[in-house]
């Protein structure tokens, strides 16, 4: 069966070709990577991944409890301009994977996306610097499911 496994955790096979999924020695890595804001409609998972850009920082954002059909969002800032690289993606139903938006602007003047794969999604998600936060501002509506709020995500130094 296949396994889909993501940094910090390691997929091994034992003797009978069973797949082993190990992150004994890195869930203590895992949870200081992960930050969740508590929203009225929805929690966001912020989640550091790491960047091959050792003048940027890359996270990855789930927005709801899970990723089927709800957008997670993929940011890579870079801290020398504030440039940054947003792409949205979906799982839809029947289809998997999906990349709904994707931009590059800068946190200075703020990025404001389209996010939209009918019938299944659509709204809007905002990103902008306030002082030295990066503030995500989103609201969509995703099989029936309405979620919308606006939360600091990370801070710059």
């Amino acid at each position: 069966m296949p396994s889909f496994v993501e940094p910090p955790f390691k997929q091994f096979q034992d003797l009978n070709d069973n797949t082993i999924i190990s992150g004994k020695s890195t869930i203590q890595d895992f949870e200081s990577r992960v930050k969740v804001v508590k929203t009225e409609h929805c929690d966001l998972f912020v989640y550091a991944i790491k960047s091959n850009d050792e003048n940027a920082k890359a996270y990855k954002i789930v927005v709801g409890p899970i990723e089927v059909t709800l957008p997670w969002i993929d940011i890579t800032i870079n801290l020398k301009n504030l440039m940054i690289v947003i792409e949205v993606y979906a799982n839809i139903p029947f289809v998997s994977k999906v990349q709904i938006a994707k931009t590059v602007g800068n946190l200075c003047n703020g990025i404001m996306l389209t996010i939209r794969y009918p019938p299944f999604i659509g709204g809007s998600l905002t990103l902008k610097l306030d002082g030295k936060n990066v503030m995500l501002s989103y609201s969509f509506n995703a099989l029936g499911f309405h979620c919308e709020g606006s939360k600091v995500i990370i801070t710059v130094h």
